[in-house]
């Protein structure tokens, strides 16, 4: 897939939810009263945050499947992303209950041997790692945690080899939609929203989600996954 491929689909996953948006809130106009307009805005807000999420999850999975396509080296890519691709390496590692075989009956206790052993087989197979194709688990890496909280946010673009606090800007927008929306689904909103409000909200997500395009094309355009990123031609 080549880069304008990548950014037709991550346009194509956002106009799709900035229409759905706009068809519900449009809605707003059936109806006559304040108070009705402003409880039917909770309905509108619980919806802004799963696309603001499942876009969140969509973009970066275009953006990470677009990596393991690419058949990049463990060796060329972010350090993180490399860790992310020696999971089952790092499990073997850190498994207690991985004995050698050597001395699984002899010495089946001694847990400074075993994890000696353990360590000298990390060592062992460190040197063909780095010339084996990445494979980036990406359900693991796009773990939202249920709630994509300004520090969910940070944790999985660390994951994916970004500074953490690329979005740092953004992070009171997050933080006031996620609180909104968790007291809604929880039953504590006993209000409305006001149509001002949520329509400041809906666009200030809109624009996030819009920069997040912008922000995986300059990525992948930029080789910001590698480990020396390059910087293209203007």
């Amino acid at each position: 897939m080549n880069l304008e491929d990548v950014r037709a689909e991550l346009e194509e996953e956002l106009t799709w939810r900035i229409e759905e948006l706009r068809f519900f809130r449009n809605r707003l106009a059936d109806l006559v009263t304040i108070t009705e307009k402003e409880l039917y805005s909770k309905s509108l807000v619980v919806m802004l945050y799963a696309h603001f999420e499942g876009f969140w999850k969509a973009a970066f999975t275009i953006y990470l499947s677009e990596l393991n396509r690419l058949n990049l080296k463990a060796g060329e890519v972010a350090a993180q992303i490399m860790a992310a691709s020696m999971g089952d390496l790092f499990q073997s590692l850190n498994d207690p209950n991985k004995k050698n075989v050597f001395f699984r009956n002899t010495a089946s206790d001694d847990t400074v041997l075993h994890r000696f052993c353990r360590q000298s087989e990390f060592a062992e197979r460190l040197h063909d790692v780095f010339s084996t194709n990445i494979d980036i688990p990406i359900d693991l890496i796009l773990d939202t945690e249920s709630n994509l909280k300004p520090i969910v946010v940070q944790k999985t673009l660390f994951r994916m080899g970004f500074k953490h606090d690329e979005f740092k800007r953004d992070e009171g927008t997050v933080h006031e939609l996620l609180r909104r929306r968790n007291d809604i689904a929880h039953g504590s909103a006993r209000h409305g929203v006001s149509i001002q409000a949520y329509n400041n909200l809906e666009s200030a997500i809109i624009e996030i989600m819009k920069r997040v395009v912008k922000f995986i094309f300059d990525a992948l355009d930029n080789k910001r996954f590698l480990r020396t990123p390059t910087t293209s031609n203007p």
